[in-house]
């Protein structure tokens, strides 16, 4: 039987960043992810540039989309546009993604796609996991468990049965064109109203040579995106092919689970979701390396990790159970959402972001003020 002080299960943001740190500090780490990479995902792919930072590595052109994204136009439910700068980081997550598997590899951890965990036990010395591949079943031992295994997470399931549902908790749905459209390469369009989706706001902007037009919703979500896809395709002009339509749903309560013992949840598997920001890919790279941190600090003192990792997560467990609240009254009604949206509330987050990006930039990647605030 192979032994690993770490195993981490999942190969999207969180898990390359938790095995590649855990490699780097001397651990032996075990990667594994159970669709062939470079392997697609459901991901609006948009983030700030500060992820270099939580990431600690510069992206590569390479691993970015050919056009980039510095502008925001948002558009409140009277119709009122509202226009930016925000320089974003624009990218595929199949690249982007294979290239943080590279960076696990890099670093010393072994990684194998199509590699499926079937099971796990944990005891008090580490944990025993069933894996499987084309060729049958093998059994690993690790030390240390990292969960981040997304959104239908089988780790969580079977440690915290109850956060599963029989319906979807929300799905989201992009559509990719290739063809014309009076709408500018450099801008994320962002469109809040609950007439095209009841929990956040909807989205449209290209993708090197694709058009996207998304947006997501807790129930009846083709009636939102057809009614938003629509809207789109007349008010700009959209004229080409729809080469591809995907989406994500997940039956799992999205509430913040850190794990227990020696398991550590990281990334969309512990709920890190947070829909007032629209984000979570950051979210996923912090925790991913935090529970490396809290790992470390625990060999350190002979503890278990979990304690120490819920201190290090709870300024962003805070944040984003607060950050809910604020969606749910912000989202009560069209009326409600224009009111957060006025001149005043936009004039003062936009002054905040400016102060929190020139202070991100000093700080260290652990410390950094997500955004939006």
């Amino acid at each position: 039987m192979d032994t690993y002080d770490v195993a981490v299960i999942g190969g999207g943001i969180s898990g390359s960043v938790a095995a590649r740190f855990a490699a780097k500090h001397g651990f032996s780490t075990l990667l594994i992810e159970k669709f062939k990479t470079p392997r697609n995902k459901s991901c609006s792919g948009i983030q700030f540039p500060y992820l270099e930072k939580l990431i600690g590595e510069k992206i590569p052109p390479e691993a970015l989309c050919s056009n980039t994204l510095n502008k925001v136009e948002m558009f409140t439910p009277s119709g009122r546009a509202v226009k930016g700068s925000m320089q974003m980081l624009n990218f595929w997550r199949s690249t982007f993604d294979s290239w943080l598997n590279s960076l696990a590899v890099k670093a010393g951890a072994n990684f194998f796609d199509e590699r499926k965990l079937v099971d796990f036990d944990e005891d008090d010395k580490g944990i025993t996991l069933r894996i499987a591949d084309k060729q049958g079943e093998t059994r690993v031992r690790a030390r240390y468990l990292i969960a981040a295994d997304g959104l239908n997470s089988g780790i969580r399931k079977k440690l915290k049965p109850e956060d599963f549902k029989r319906k979807a908790s929300g799905a989201t749905i992009n559509y990719y064109f290739v063809g014309t459209a009076e709408l500018d390469p450099n801008t994320l369009y962002m469109f809040y109203n609950r007439e095209f989706s009841p929990l956040m706001f909807a989205w449209s902007y290209l993708k090197d040579d694709k058009w996207v037009i998304g947006t997501g919703a807790d129930k009846n979500l083709l009636e939102y995106a057809a009614r938003f896809l629509n809207y789109i395709q007349e008010k700009y002009a959209v004229r080409g092919e729809l080469v591809k339509r995907e989406g994500f749903s997940s039956p799992m309560e999205i509430t913040p689970y850190l794990g227990q013992g020696r398991i550590l949840m990281t990334g969309d598997a512990a709920g890190l979701v947070d829909l007032y920001r629209g984000l979570g890919m950051d979210n996923a790279a912090l925790s991913g390396r935090l529970a490396v941190a809290a790992i470390v600090e625990a060999e350190k003192r002979h503890l278990l990790p979990i304690e120490r990792y819920r201190g290090l997560m709870e300024p962003t467990i805070k944040k984003i159970r607060k950050n809910a609240i604020r969606q749910a009254a912000r989202y009560a009604s069209n009326h409600s959402l224009e009111m957060s949206l006025s001149t005043f509330n936009i004039m003062k987050d936009g002054l905040l972001m400016l102060a929190a990006a020139q202070v991100n930039r000093f700080l260290p990647p652990e410390k950094i003020m997500l955004l939006p605030m």
